[in-house]
């Protein structure tokens, strides 16, 4: 029922989810994918499609809201949150007598700026498995955000920058939301302040934020994403302290050298090993396909508990799974 390549295809129907070549029909799960095909028709949420609407260009978008069912052909279709981004969200897709869940990037506890995400049960289960292996488990979130909290104080107290590297679309926004909501005055480059303006038009609110602008940087934490590392905003200025806000962050020693910071703090928008595995035990599908860095490690990890998980390799030509 399900063909694989450069993306998932329901066989028998029109319908792709995040399709990395052009497709008649493809579902976006969330608009921090990394590249969008020229569709001739994408369907995906009205925040989604807001967010990712400048590589959607020359594709008929159809917006569709969570919880609002609609048929194509003879499949039976919803949309439900993931709680990744703003707007991410799992397809349900109803056909032939079997339920079939497709779910990107998750993350079933929610966050400050999302709605939780739901796991429902079905027949067959296709997950990205990002952070797929037993070590990525992530510490509880009010410890990470009181020691990056401790890291902030210890150098606006010296009169030294807070430089924070975050994802324009997702640890970002979350970063905005919980420093501003604590009173810290905050920067943003140009690219997470559009970005947290289209999360305002959406209903989450923000405070004590502004654009980057030199002059009015002292006292204030800038939020830069990790490509403006080596940029001359960031080495502009002369006394500052960087930490990288991201998942991997696990992997502390690597990432703080790779990205030249002093600090690293494991927040994430994405499930980690123990709500991945949370996840299928609430499905409880009959079949579970995997994508991912991971997946392979993964679906050995479902199979020692009783689950028929397989890997979508990418490969050479179509293959029916």
């Amino acid at each position: 029922m399900i063909e694989y390549d450069e993306g998932i295809h329901l066989k028998d129907t029109s319908i792709w989810f995040d399709a990395k070549k052009r497709a008649e029909f493809s579902f976006i799960s969330h608009a921090n994918l990394g590249s969008l095909a020229p569709h001739n028709k994408v369907i995906a949420t009205p925040e989604t499609l807001k967010l990712c609407e400048r590589k959607l260009k020359g594709s008929v978008a159809l917006a569709c809201p969570y919880g609002r069912p609609f048929s194509l052909g003879k499949a039976q279709i919803e949309l439900t949150p993931a709680g990744h981004i703003l707007g991410s969200a799992q397809i349900v897709v109803e056909v032939d007598g079997s339920r079939i869940i497709y779910t990107g990037d998750f993350k079933l506890g929610g966050s400050k700026t999302t709605e939780p995400g739901e796991a429902k049960r079905c027949d067959i289960l296709v997950m990205k498995c990002t952070y797929g292996l037993p070590k990525y488990v992530f510490p509880p979130v009010e410890e990470v955000v009181g020691n990056l909290c401790a890291f902030v104080e210890k150098f606006l107290s010296r009169g030294i920058t807070p430089v924070l590297l975050a994802n324009p679309l997702g640890e970002s926004q979350e970063a905005v939301k919980v420093l501003g909501d604590m009173g810290y005055r905050l920067s943003l480059h140009s690219s997470i302040f559009r970005m947290v303006k289209i999360y305002e038009e959406f209903g989450v609110s923000f405070s004590n934020y502004d654009r980057y602008r030199a002059k009015e940087l002292e006292g204030s934490i800038l939020i830069v994403p990790p490509y403006a590392r080596g940029g001359r905003v960031v080495e502009g200025i002369e006394e500052k302290r960087i930490a990288i806000l991201t998942g991997w962050a696990l992997e502390k020693e690597f990432v703080m050298s790779v990205f030249g910071a002093d600090e690293a703090f494991p927040i994430s928008n994405c499930a980690d090993f123990e709500e991945l595995i949370g996840y299928v035990g609430l499905a409880k599908p009959r079949e579970v396909y995997l994508v991912g860095g991971f997946s392979a490690e993964f679906a050995r990890v479902l199979k020692k508990r009783g689950f028929n998980a397989k890997p979508l390799e990418r490969p050479s030509q179509l293959r029916l799974i």
